[in-house]
């Protein structure tokens, strides 16, 4: 089935309100599909609000974290540039949550193929700074060489 812009407008936002629900898991996967469908103002208004909302200190159930995970791909240059200088300021944040610092190098290695090298660079300093800068947590640092 093939939606026009509005349609795919109102399921976003539809979808996205169901967010804040208790049985959000049951919708996620239709909301990544519908995002990766989205024109480009769309997708970059719906890559804003999940990024907006990347915070959530449980590990295994991010929601916003998942989805910026599964729209990556489709991310463009100047997104690209904005997620992961969002990603290596919480990496570097010595006061955030571990389980926020792994799941942005999580998902710098979901999106290290489409990065460039000035990128890739950055990611790899921040990555390395782990190291360097009196954290302990060996989940965080595992991570880190995991991802090195």
């Amino acid at each position: 089935m093939k939606w026009n812009e509005k349609q795919l407008s109102d399921i976003f936002n539809s979808l996205k309100g169901m967010l804040n629900k208790g049985d959000y898991h049951l919708y996620i996967e239709t909301l990544e599909t519908i995002t990766m469908n989205l024109s480009e103002k769309q997708f970059d208004n719906a890559f804003n609000y999940f990024i907006s909302r990347f915070n959530c200190k449980c590990i295994y159930n991010d929601k916003y974290a998942y989805l910026l995970k599964g729209i990556a791909q489709k991310l463009d240059e100047k997104q690209m540039n904005n997620a992961l200088n969002c990603f290596m300021d919480k990496l570097n944040d010595k006061n955030e949550h571990q389980n926020i610092r792994i799941k942005c190098i999580q998902i710098f290695e979901r999106v290290s193929n489409k990065c460039n090298e000035q990128q890739l660079d950055e990611v790899f300093n921040s990555s390395m700074d782990i190291f360097t800068d009196g954290n302990h947590n060996v989940h965080v640092r595992m991570e880190c060489a995991e991802l090195l």
